[in-house]
């Protein structure tokens, strides 16, 4: 059952008269007659008693005239809804993201929605394994992924990032950093594994490299605890530098020279993807990245 016969009907219904039903419609009186003839054969009985001077509904058409309008009208609903998801203006955007982007990305969801109003957003705090496993079945719409990435996603470099060597003022240091491996018997305050596999693994491999398992004597869920901790004097730690805003007393930080500390992170999404609420939100990650000046990099030993 086509909706355009529907509709022509649905307007004849009101009308009664098919003459000015076709003008109405911009179609010809045979074409209307057709129209409400097919109508009629899907439905098995006659829908208008036609005359010199008009239409009659039958009680069929009675009947079906009253669910014909219910049905024209959720239609056009839909029709219009699908319209404004097509521009931006409804729907859902979920996203992906990590501690690298934890001041980034709320403020380019603040401007976001102040554009799509009417847009649901959910916020994922997400590892870059999940983000891109969570990418590829379609459960987040953009991730915010440390790089490089493969598979079949684009990707837009947001920030650099490096991790360096945070511990108490009391504490002497003075062969870092010609040598990590100095650190080998201090006591190490770490994020656990399952609250961030990136970060955690990324500070082994470091170790690793300057021959060293770090001796874990705190484990800690927040990178504020962390730093709390070590203002106290109870360990050292490998942070990333996005961590490190604001000077801490009795917290001295020391950047690592080498390239295995340091990482990129970028805005991931699927390349297949036309949604225009992805393409909106990475134009305003876009224009918030040119406003945001990049912080300047510690040189090594730098205090």
């Amino acid at each position: 059952m086509e909706l355009t016969r529907i509709r022509s009907f649905v307007v004849l219904a009101e009308r009664l008269h098919f003459g000015e039903t076709s003008r109405l419609l911009n179609l010809s009186q045979p074409a209307l007659s057709k129209q409400i003839r097919q109508l009629e054969e899907e439905i098995g009985a006659p829908l208008l008693e036609r005359g010199r001077h008009g239409a009659k509904l039958t009680e069929v058409g009675r009947i079906f005239a009253e669910e014909a309008r219910s049905l024209v009208k959720q239609a056009d609903a839909a029709l219009e809804q699908g319209r404004r998801a097509a521009r931006g203006e409804i729907g859902k955007l979920s996203i992906g993201f990590g501690f690298s982007t934890v001041t980034l990305v709320p403020r380019v969801i603040s401007e976001f929605r102040k554009l799509h109003p009417s847009v649901e957003v959910e916020l994922r705090d997400m590892s870059t394994a999940n983000q891109l496993e969570a990418l590829r079945r379609g459960r987040i719409d953009v991730g915010f992924a440390r790089l490089p990435i493969g598979g079949k996603l684009r990707r837009r470099l947001v920030l650099e990032d490096q991790l360096v060597l945070a511990f108490p003022s009391s504490m002497k240091v003075s062969d870092f950093p010609q040598d990590l491996s100095s650190l080998k018997d201090a006591p190490f305050i770490m994020m656990p594994r399952s609250r961030s596999p990136d970060m955690y693994d990324r500070v082994m491999r470091v170790c690793a490299k300057y021959g060293f398992s770090p001796h874990v004597a705190q484990e800690a869920n927040e990178f504020p605890t962390i730093l709390a901790l070590i203002a106290a004097g109870l360990g050292v730690a490998l942070l990333p530098q996005s961590q490190l805003r604001t000077r801490i007393e009795s917290l001295e930080i020391q950047s690592i020279p080498d390239k295995v500390a340091r990482w990129q992170v970028g805005a991931v999404w699927s390349k297949g993807s036309g949604s225009p609420l992805i393409r909106d939100f990475i134009e305003l990650v876009t224009k918030e990245l040119r406003c945001v000046p990049t912080p300047p990099r510690l040189e090594a030993g730098a205090r």
